[in-house]
């Protein structure tokens, strides 16, 4: 499962870096409305040519999917042990902390304060 989440999401990077039509949103095409995800793809594409301030224009939660997917493809290829302390390291942390709920819920208020605040800049974000 991890090889297929860090493959789909290369797959998107790949794609939207060279131009060519990657996945669009469902949610935004369908309804309109900008997922909280929409824009992580751009984003992220500017974090990894080093524009910070565009990338977090774009979409905050860039650093955090670029640490998640580098996590992901770390526990699909790194050596057992490693891939295992790793684990036992984040489940002690979440059960200490509860950071996904934060992240998650992080997300959604990020989300609601682009969309309920800022819609037609969120919009004209999105669409490029």
């Amino acid at each position: 499962m991890g090889s297929l989440i860090c493959g789909v999401a290369v797959l998107q990077l790949l794609l939207t870096l060279y131009g060519l039509p990657g996945w669009t949103c469902p949610i935004f095409h369908t309804l309109g409305i900008p997922c909280p995800g929409c824009g992580l793809t751009r984003a992220t594409l500017f974090l990894l040519r080093g524009e910070w301030k565009q990338a977090l224009t774009m979409h905050l939660y860039a650093p955090i999917l670029l640490i998640a997917l580098i996590v992901i493809t770390f526990c699909t290829i790194g050596p057992r042990n490693q891939v295992e302390r790793l684990v036992l390291k984040t489940e002690a942390l979440e059960r200490y902390t509860g950071f996904t709920i934060i992240l998650l819920g992080g997300l959604i208020l990020y989300w609601l304060a682009r969309l309920l605040l800022l819609q037609s800049a969120f919009v004209r974000l999105i669409q490029g």
